[in-house]
């Protein structure tokens, strides 16, 4: 087993770090958002897995990354327990605040009318269409299945990462993900016939 000095820690953390923010950015809610941004909170995981370097060094059947992962959802809801329900303003009704006439928003205003020249109104409403149809169709799906669908497609986690995750065999992962698949793609087809 490999030393877990900070070095250790830092080369693990380099390897996977990429990962492991896709991850915080996708489960990170709007209403912790702000409070904090994503590297923070990577910032905040790293140093709880500086805390868990035993939990990290253990020899066991789970990989290293799912034990990155699993220390980055404890930390992100530490981080909502302690932003979103302390005794202070209520971040929920927070409201972004920036001055009109500010560069931020000349800037932002400048990316808007880049992003319109890029695509047109038909693709956009076409794109935003699909998004929530797929989202329709996400929802109809039993929650095993939309689950190993997320760890497989949102969090690019390997079969392995996903046995490890839901406790199961790899076998079990494998035909879990397939059914998923196969629900999702027939629920796809029947919207499409309805069209």
């Amino acid at each position: 087993m490999p030393d877990a000095s900070p070095l250790w820690l830092a080369e693990v953390w380099q390897e996977h770090r990429e990962r492991i923010m896709h991850l915080l950015a996708a489960r990170m809610p709007e209403s912790l958002q702000r409070r904090m941004g994503v590297e923070d909170l990577a910032q905040e995981t790293y140093l709880a897995c500086g805390r868990r370097l035993d939990f990290l060094r253990e020899s066991g059947e789970l990989p290293l990354y799912v034990k990155l992962r699993r220390i980055a959802l404890q930390t992100l809801t530490d981080m909502e327990r302690k932003h979103l329900a302390a005794g202070k303003r209520d971040a929920m009704k927070e409201v972004e605040l920036t001055p009109p006439d500010s560069d931020y928003n000349d800037y932002t205003d400048a990316w808007a009318q880049f992003a319109d020249t890029i695509s047109s109104p038909r693709s956009h409403m076409e794109r935003m269409e699909r998004q929530a149809s797929t989202r329709r169709i996400l929802q109809k799906l039993p929650k095993i299945d939309r689950e190993i669908l997320e760890l497989r497609h949102f969090e690019e986690l390997s079969n392995a990462e996903c046995a490890a995750v839901l406790q199961v065999t790899q076998k079990t992962a494998s035909i879990r993900y397939v059914r998923a698949l196969k629900r999702f793609r027939d629920l796809v087809l029947a919207q499409e016939e309805h069209l």
